[in-house]
C-alpha cells in the first residue's frame, strides 16, 4: 500500500492528541485540558475523528480477499480499539489519569500500527484501479 493523504490527516491529530496530553501533564490552565475528564474527553473526540472516521474500514474489513498481515492488523488494531475505548469510560468516570495514559498510548499504538501498514504492506489487489479487459476468443 502507499500513503495517502488520510494518513497525513490522521498525523496531524496525532500531534494535536500528544500536544494536549503533554499540555495536561505539564499543567496548563486551558478551558477543556486542565481537568482528567476534560483531557480525556478531547483525546476521545481527537481520537474518532482522527483515525476512525478517516480510517479504512470499508477496505479492512471488505469482501476482498485479505492477506495475512492485514488479518493480523485487524485483530491488533481491535484489542487495541477495545483497549482505547475501555480506558475512555473509566477515565471519564471516574477521573482516572492512568486511564487518561493508557488512552493515549493505545491511540498512538493505533496510529503507528495502521501508517506502517500502509506503508509496508503490499496490497491484495496491486492492479485493483487499472482497467482489466480479458480478451476472450472463441
Amino acid at each position: 500500500m502507499q500513503l495517502t493523504g488520510k494518513d497525513a490527516v490522521t498525523t496531524l491529530f496525532m500531534g494535536v492528541i500528544v500536544a494536549v496530553y503533554v499540555a495536561y501533564l505539564r499543567g496548563v490552565d486551558l478551558p477543556l485540558i486542565s481537568s482528567t475528564r476534560g483531557t480525556t474527553a478531547a483525546v476521545l473526540i481527537l481520537g474518532v475523528v482522527g483515525g476512525c472516521a478517516l480510517g479504512g474500514a470499508g477496505e479492512a474489513y471488505g469482501e476482498r480477499a485479505r492477506t495475512r498481515e492485514t488479518r493480523i492488523f485487524i485483530a491488533i488494531a481491535n484489542v487495541g480499539g477495545v483497549i482505547a475505548l475501555i480506558a475512555a469510560v473509566v477515565g471519564l468516570v471516574f477521573g482516572s489519569e492512568i486511564a487518561l495514559a493508557i488512552l493515549v498510548a493505545a491511540t498512538v499504538g493505533l496510529w503507528v500500527i495502521a501508517t506502517s501498514r500502509h506503508a509496508f504492506t503490499t496490497p491484495a489487489h496491486p492492479d485493483r484501479g487499472r482497467d482489466h479487459h480479458e480478451v476472450i476468443s472463441r
